[in-house]
């Protein structure tokens, strides 16, 4: 199961995600988010966040704008969180992998979601809305393609979320934070250590 620690906007975080045993660490390049950082930024903090690798989060960017971004940042991950389509996501370059979010919660039908051409799918709730998605419907969809549970999740809980829909990996934000964009030392390190637990009875 794969950590990926989202919403970072401070080289200081990224350290601190990597020191809690993130694999990924992920920058929004989404104007609107509370959790937003500009290009020249996620460059930074990818190279903090080393040997995590980088994902870059965003939402229905013009295509020729995303290229440019990625040409600049070179990330390990786009992660598309938008109404972007396939044709998009099978246009993007061989250098970065494809991840595809979608909302849950919205009647988005299984099939159209299992579809879509990306390496992982990300089961949330909108992004950003520190609430739960439809953990039903998540457990649906992992037993068709691996994903990525995102939404609402702590290390409160984490392992029932686990549980109950057995995800690839989980991605969490919000569920780490003192506010809005910066992390809470005490509350990475409770989660880290009980991924390293659930990883361990998933194992057994």
């Amino acid at each position: 199961m794969i950590l990926k620690i989202c919403g970072i906007t401070r080289e200081e975080d990224a350290r601190l995600a990597v020191q809690a045993g993130a694999d990924y660490i992920g920058a929004i390049l989404v104007e609107s988010s509370k959790r937003f950082v500009p290009a020249e930024r996620a460059v930074a903090i990818f190279a903090e966040g080393r040997p995590a690798k980088g994902v870059l989060v965003t939402r229905n960017l013009p295509l020729e704008k995303l290229l440019r971004v990625i040409e600049l940042v070179q990330p390990a991950v786009v992660q598309l969180h938008g109404d972007e389509s396939p044709e998009y996501a099978t246009a993007l370059p061989s250098s970065v992998r494809v991840w595809k979010a979608f909302n849950l919660n919205l009647p988005v039908s299984l099939e159209e979601m299992a579809a879509f051409p990306a390496e992982l799918l990300v089961a949330d709730s909108g992004g950003g809305t520190g609430r739960p998605c439809d953990w039903t419907r998540a457990a649906e969809l992992a037993k068709r393609r691996p994903i990525l549970l995102a939404g609402g999740l702590s290390a409160k809980n984490l392992r029932d979320a686990v549980t109950a829909v057995r995800p690839y990996g989980v991605d969490v934000s919000g569920g780490v934070e003192a506010s809005p964009g910066v992390k809470d030392p005490a509350a990475l390190r409770a989660l880290g250590n009980l991924v390293q637990i659930i990883k361990k009875e998933l194992k057994q």
